[in-house]
């Protein structure tokens, strides 16, 4: 089953220094959101949803890594940032690999 990831906001300051928050959309909806922030000393990531309710259940763990996993699959040497896959690619993830 698979999930499109859509960039929501972004705000990455430096390598070091930034934020950005993911869509989870099944079908057309928005079922879930993720944060992602980091400074120098601290990385979070929040997942905002119930995930065994989700049209697609996984353990959240999976749900933050997953869309992270794919940006950096489609980031290129031209890519300054992470988040700019989503200016040519549809981010997808696929639950069942």
């Amino acid at each position: 089953m698979t999930y499109e990831i859509t960039l929501l906001s972004a705000d990455i300051r430096d390598p070091m220094d930034g934020e950005f928050r993911l869509g989870l959309v099944y079908e057309g909806d928005q079922k879930a959101e993720l944060e992602y922030r980091w400074d120098a000393t601290h990385f979070t990531a929040v997942f905002h949803g119930h995930a065994p309710s989700l049209p697609v259940p996984a353990h959240p763990t999976v749900l933050i890594q997953k869309p992270i996993a794919a940006m950096l699959a489609l980031k290129t040497k031209d890519d300054a940032l992470p988040t700019d896959v989503f200016m040519e690619h549809c981010i997808t993830i696929d639950l069942n690999t």
